[in-house]
């Protein structure tokens, strides 16, 4: 039976299933061993524990030795140097040299000497005997098991070195992505381009005297699309593709990790094309910063040492991709190793709509008339591709789960708030004062955020339980900024703190909450930087923290302390007077929330403006 392209989205989700693929031969193969191994093991394991074990012989104390032997009531005993005393009663029928004697001493070696004394006098026959090995072969069985069993571990490490069946480093493929398949990083794309003519052609660049590059540096954020950047370069130039992860080349044998490198490099330059290594800085940290990382150095020594020496003609490009470019040894970022520094930031809102409708389109995810994508952009600032791909994803499932012939917009918008807050909590009911004292606090935020960062559209306001969150008011803004004023970050901080405002404002300061912690911790981040960071102190002026130890006297620091207690402090006084200032529309946009739990935005704006929202207020008390 065929799946709908939703089925098809959803079904790698399913079980953790592979679709019904047979294991390789390889695993086959590993899995019999192992299961041999552990027969063995276990079959060892019950012969010990099973195997007729001999009748225990009466233990006395040595003493009651001798006065036994003083007393002549010993016949015979026989001493096993290092081990015991044994013996037999007089009169008795036993034999201790054949059957089991009659009882068994513990004794101090040093004692032997006196013992042999003690039985000539007491006319006692004394014998010497070495004690038997119950079990002869078990030594030899032991030993030769642990020797193998530490054989194979070694020789299972010379495969991994080697490259071989169980260890296969930096297997090449070819790559079917190309540019096409890549959307949100047109500038990153324009830039690689250059290597894919190289790989083309490198004897066109080569005939101008042009130094071919050897290697790109991709930064950027997680989820960025760095690896199919890199996996596009090769597709688009049609040579093999050689990936590896740089924790894959570390290991705990010396040499093994510069083994692995140079059988890598050795495999690239027979075939040429791209070497992308991710997490460059797993291999490629700085030098000498801790003595017990030798062995990663030798890594990175070898790694240095054949970027250097290959043939530029070879055709052959080292792509690598990091998220922590300053922790990167200064030796890897030098021209004539890795000549591109690629920075793959997160994309913008065109670059948002771009990544979602080629996403849509590729596999298969059929949207509703309703979906608006470019809203959908604008409501998802900072998101990264693999965010975005996530988002779109969920809402299938969704879609999915309800048995929908398409995905709507209800399910991209559930799919953002449980991606951003967590799922709903459907069973969970605050008491009537706590919802009370919620609804004001998320009206306060939303009413703040409507008149002091007009900027950031209102978007929803709710006061339904999601993940960790009471409730949330969403602002998304217009569109992409990358500078923000004085007057933009103060306005971040008074929408921060409305909602502690509205909480003191509407049931008095002692009754204010735990509520407004979250808050507190973004807008205290908020001034700090103003003042620490940026320089937008007014008594500090442009004296900024730049994180080094000792950069800043203690005056300087308890001079910029204060300077944020007197930010915070003049904000939340501002916050106050324009909450007072509209205090209507605060009460009816809580009784809205009370009343529905969640509000759009655009209908949060409209009641406030009804109940006589004073936009010039925030100037009034300015």
């Amino acid at each position: 039976m065929s799946r709908s392209p939703v089925e098809e989205l959803s079904a790698p989700l399913r079980n953790g299933t592979d679709g019904g693929r047979r294991p390789s031969p390889a695993l086959r193969r590993r899995t019999v061993a192992a299961a041999l191994a552990v027969a063995l093991l276990a079959a060892l394991a019950a012969w010990g524990w099973m195997r007729p074990r001999p009748a225990e012989v009466p233990r006395i104390a040595y003493t009651t030795l001798l006065r036994a032997i003083d007393a002549r009531r010993v016949e015979s005993v026989v001493v096993r140097p290092g081990v015991d005393v044994r013996g037999e009663w007089a009169g008795s029928a036993g034999d201790a040299n054949g059957a089991e004697p009659d009882f068994a001493v513990a004794y101090p070696v040093s004692e032997v000497d006196g013992l042999a004394a003690r039985a000539e006098r007491g006319g006692v026959a004394l014998s010497l005997e070495q004690a038997p090995d119950p079990a002869p072969w078990r030594d030899a069985v032991q030993y030769g098991f642990t020797a193998l069993l530490l054989a194979g571990v070694f020789f299972y490490l010379y495969r991994q070195s080697r490259g071989g069946e169980m260890g296969e480093l930096g297997a090449a493929g070819a790559s079917d992505t190309t540019f096409a398949d890549v959307a949100g990083t047109q500038g990153a794309a324009e830039e690689l381009r250059e290597l894919v003519e190289f790989l083309r052609a490198p004897e066109r660049f080569a005939a101008l005297g042009a130094r071919i590059p050897k290697g790109a540096l991709l930064v950027g954020p997680p989820g960025t699309g760095k690896t199919l950047l890199a996996r596009a370069v090769a597709g688009e130039a049609g040579v093999p593709f050689f990936s590896l992860s740089g924790s894959e080349v570390t290991g705990f044998l010396v040499g093994m990790g510069a083994h692995r490198i140079k059988g890598l490099f050795k495999k690239a330059r027979k075939r040429g094309g791209v070497i992308f290594i991710d997490e460059i800085d797993a291999l490629g940290g700085k030098r000498g910063r801790n003595r017990s990382h030798n062995e990663d150095d030798r890594t990175l020594n070898q790694l240095l040492v054949e970027m250097d020496g290959f043939d530029p003609l070879a055709g052959v490009v080292v792509i690598a991709a990091t998220n922590r470019p300053d922790d990167l040894d200064e030796a890897l970022k030098r021209p004539g190793r890795f000549d591109r520094m690629v920075t793959v930031a997160n994309p913008t809102s065109q670059g948002r709509e771009q990544i979602l409708r080629l996403h849509a389109v590729r596999r298969g995810v059929p949207l509703h008339e309703s979906v608006d994508l470019p809203r959908l952009a604008r409501l998802t600032p900072g998101s990264s591709g693999a965010e975005l791909v996530n988002l779109l994803n969920e809402a299938a499932i969704s879609a999915a789960r309800e048995g929908a012939a398409q995905v709507h917009w209800s399910h991209v918008d559930g799919a953002r708030d449980r991606l951003l807050l967590g799922k709903e909590r459907p069973g969970f009911r605050a008491l009537d004062q706590e919802r009370s004292t919620i609804a004001y606090h998320e009206a306060g935020h939303a009413l703040a955020g409507v008149v002091c960062s007009p900027e950031d559209g209102l978007h929803k306001v709710t006061i339904q339980a999601r993940g960790q969150a009471l409730g949330v008011a969403f602002f998304s803004p217009d569109d992409d900024r990358f500078l923000h004023r004085r007057s933009y970050l103060e306005g971040l901080i008074v929408k921060g703190l409305a909602g502690r405002a509205a909480e003191e404002l509407v049931f008095g300061a002692e009754a204010v909450t735990s509520g407004a912690q979250n808050d507190l911790m973004q807008v205290n981040g908020i001034a700090r930087r103003m003042v620490y960071q940026l320089g937008m102190g007014r008594e500090t002026g442009l004296l900024i923290h730049d994180g080094e130890p000792g950069s800043l006297s203690p005056e300087a620091h308890a001079q910029m302390d204060r300077e944020v207690r007197a930010l915070l402090a003049r904000l939340y006084g501002r916050t106050l007077d324009l909450l007072r200032a509209n205090r209507e529309p605060l009460a009816a946009l809580a009784v809205a929330l009370l009343e529905r739990e969640t509000v759009d935005g655009a209908e949060a704006v409209e009641i406030m403006e009804d109940a006589g929202l004073d936009r010039g207020a925030v100037l009034a008390v300015a």
